[in-house]
Parts: C-alpha cells; structure tokens; sequence
C-alpha cells in the first residue's frame, strides 16, 4: 500500500536523502516535500488518462439552453483534466465543448451542443492506495525533479532526474493504456471506472 509518506520516501531515495517518517515532520526534506506534493500529484495525474483516477458519468445541466442553443453543464468539482464530453447515443464520438466561468452563478461550466451530455475526465485522486505502480514511480521522480536544487542545490541531478521522469513517464502511459482494453458502459450505468 502507497501513502503519502512511501512516496516522499521514494523521491527522497530518487535525491540520496535520508528517510522521513511524515510529511509533517519538523526538518527541511518535510518542508519541502509537502510544499511540492500536492500540485507535483496534480500536474502528473494530468499529464495521462490514468485508468485509477478516471470517472465518467452524465453531466448536470445548470440552465436551460443559450441564446445560440448550447446547453451549460456544471463543471465536475472533482475534475482535473476534462478528457472528452459525449453523448450517451453515440458514446465513441467526443463533442466539443468550451469551458467557462459563468458570472451568474459564480462557478465553472462546460458548454456543449449536446443536451444529456455524459463526460470523461480524470479526477483529483487523493487516496494513495488507489495509485498505480507505475504512476507512483512517475510522481516519486517528478517530486524529486521539483525538490531537487532545494534540498541538493545540483542543477545537474535536477535534469537527470527530468529526464528520466520523462522516460519513463512514457513507459507508464503505454503500459496504463496497454492494461486492458476500455469499453464503454451502458448510459445507465456511468460510475467511476478502472
């Protein structure tokens, strides 16, 4: 099992630094790991349509029709990366859609053309437990890239480690994408899935 913890462990190993046992502790390698975990977990859980942290379900309508017949959607609260909006009739053809802030009711919404549109995106995830092997070693390394020169000061292992996230970051995505073929589910029975 992954927590926050093995995972700053990780990164650190990745830095040649001694182990922490929390990110709460009291000493630099703490400090810093926590100031990058949340927005470096982000950015890498953007970067790929991770099957762990995929959702799709129906959109919410939050107002009838615009005055050029789209149709205004709440954006979902969990979502980090919007990967395509459907409609449940033709599930293999994405729609386009905008993403707005709309200033009457003070919150993000997708507009589309398609009334009783269904999404797919990739949700903020939280719970390590959850996390793939393989995105556990692409997030430990892009911790590491953004802890580097703080807790090193060497420009160097920041740009090896860089480069190796990279790569492997590509290994991860072929071997996610490569898992299982993904079937789209009924309308009626959108939920989370793997």
């Amino acid at each position: 099992m992954y927590s926050q913890t093995s995972i700053a462990n990780l990164a650190l190993a990745y830095l040649g630094q001694a182990p922490i046992t929390s990110l709460q502790q009291n000493n630099e390698q703490a400090r810093w790991l926590s100031l990058f975990y949340e927005p470096v977990r982000d950015e890498v859980l953007r970067t790929h349509d991770w099957a762990f942290a995929t959702v799709e379900k129906p959109l919410v309508q939050v107002s009838g029709s615009t005055s050029e017949g789209k149709f205004i959607y709440a954006y979902p609260t969990d979502a980090l990366f919007i990967r395509r909006v459907y409609s449940p009739q033709d599930p293999q053809q994405a729609i386009p859609f905008e993403e707005r802030f709309d200033t009457q009711s003070h919150i993000r919404v997708l507009v589309t053309s398609v009334p009783q549109a269904y999404v797919r995106y990739t949700r903020k995830q939280t719970d390590e437990t959850q996390y793939d092997p393989a995105f556990v070693k692409c997030f430990a390394l892009a911790l590491a890239c953004d802890a580097a020169l703080a807790l090193t000061g060497d420009v160097n292992l920041s740009a090896r480690l860089q480069q190796k996230y990279t790569l492997y970051l590509e290994e991860a995505r072929r071997s996610n994408m490569s898992e299982g073929l993904f079937t789209v589910p009924q309308a009626d029975a959108f939920s989370e899935v793997r």
